[in-house]
């Protein structure tokens, strides 16, 4: 791939000056040099202006500084950004929020192994208030139908020039999750999302309560994520409905499951005898589910011992060492970012109790009858994501083994 040309895009607006300086040092300091920073101001007089000249004053050809006299919001500010840059790859950062020394060095390295001209890149990032950072978030690799309930990935992106040619610029309609927007925009046309496992962006924040104004603020961000979740699952077929979460940080998806039949071929339920279910309705939930496009196979949350996780599905790493998902943690305890009480794709579900598309089982012509029990649901699922489909877990369907032993599988279909 050719070298990588970063413009890092910032909007400013009601901007703290001294919180604006620290992250005007942070893009100085950066090891990786082949950049261009363009300021977009919709602040008051030329404060900001005479600071970057400060800041920069021996690669002034690189620092692009532009007025913006329509105060039409951060995805027309952005649209302007994305028409004047010259980079081919285009970062979008806060304007007080900070990048570690080597963000984009470490970029750099990430894209050179992408094989699509076309993608989004994110990272970890922590919170920065004061001079201390705190609260590292940890994110997971892309991961759909959680980002269909949270905007896990947040407003730190880097994305390709080549992307914005196919799938266009920010919606100008979107008035505080246009980010979001672009990213669903993506994850719908099947565009690859990258994460980067490294503390990489640091976001100002203030340690205390949110005052009435600023609750009122966030009740509409989420009501505005949640309706553009809504929408494009619907674009997409899905009949589903919503509601935003107290906490404001997340939405509940309900996917409409009118159209189970208890007896219905479109659907294979497998249970082991071992298993037993402690919550009601289970198959027909599950269903609602599996009406996406895109869902193959649907599992459940597994308890342990002692009112423990035996597992909420199971993901394997690079080396195909496999994990079950929150085992052994308190279900009375909320899980990491409560991603424990989530629907999520994940590598593979338990084989004692899922709910699989009988049109996927029947194109991949079943389970692999050499293998067994948790074995033959890897490999399934493996092949089911291998063509484009999710496996994904539900929380709100418990299950427990009446007594866990390694015993051989077989799957069992009802229809």
């Amino acid at each position: 791939m050719s070298e990588v040309y970063f413009s890092i895009i910032v909007w400013t607006a009601d901007t703290n000056v001294e919180q604006f300086k620290d992250m005007l040092e942070s893009i100085d300091q950066q090891d990786y040099r082949n950049f261009e920073l363009y300021i977009l101001d919709n602040n008051k007089g030329n404060e900001l202006e005479l600071i970057i000249k400060e800041f920069f004053p021996d690669i002034v050809d690189k620092v692009h500084y532009r007025r913006l006299k329509k105060k039409n919001g951060g995805a027309y500010a952005y649209n302007i950004g994305i028409h004047f840059s010259e980079g081919n790859h285009l970062i979008f950062l806060g304007q007080h929020d900070r990048l570690s020394v080597n963000t984009l060095s470490t970029f750099n390295d990430k894209i050179q192994e992408l094989e699509e001209d076309a993608h989004i890149i994110y990272s970890d990032h922590d919170e920065l208030v004061g001079l201390d950072r705190m609260n590292p978030h940890f994110k997971s690799d892309f991961n759909k139908e959680l980002f269909l309930q949270t905007n896990y990935i947040g407003d730190f992106i880097c994305i390709s020039k080549a992307l914005i040619r196919q799938i266009g610029e920010f919606n100008e309609k979107a008035t505080v999750s246009y980010i979001y927007e672009y990213l669903l925009r993506a994850a719908f046309k099947k565009i690859k999302i990258a994460h980067v496992p490294s503390l990489l962006y640091h976001k100002r924040t203030e340690n205390k309560g949110m005052t009435k104004e600023e609750r009122l603020a966030a009740t509409y961000s989420c009501k505005e994520h949640l309706a553009l979740s809504l929408s494009y699952l619907r674009n997409e077929g899905v009949s589903c409905d919503g509601r935003i979460d107290a906490s404001l940080k997340k939405w509940h998806v309900e996917y409409d499951s009118s159209g189970f039949r208890r007896f219905g071929g479109d659907y294979m339920f497998l249970k082991e005898n071992n298993v037993s279910l402690f919550t009601r309705n289970n198959v027909k939930k599950m269903y609602g589910y599996l009406c996406q496009p895109d869902v193959a196979v649907v599992g459940v949350r597994f308890l342990g011992k002692g009112f423990t996780y035996d597992n909420a599905g199971y993901i394997f790493d690079e080396n195909g060492a496999q994990y079950p998902a929150f085992h052994g943690q308190r279900i009375f305890r909320d899980t990491y970012e409560g991603l424990g009480s989530m629907a999520r794709d994940v590598s593979f579900v338990d084989s004692g109790c899922c709910l699989i598309d009988a049109k996927v089982y029947r194109m991949l012509r079943g389970f692999d009858t050499s293998l067994s029990g948790r074995d033959a649901m890897m490999d399934f699922c493996i092949r089911a994501r291998a063509k484009g489909f999710r496996t994904v877990v539900i929380p709100n369907c418990i299950a427990k083994y009446k007594n866990k032993t390694m015993k051989v599988w077989k799957p069992v279909t009802k229809d």
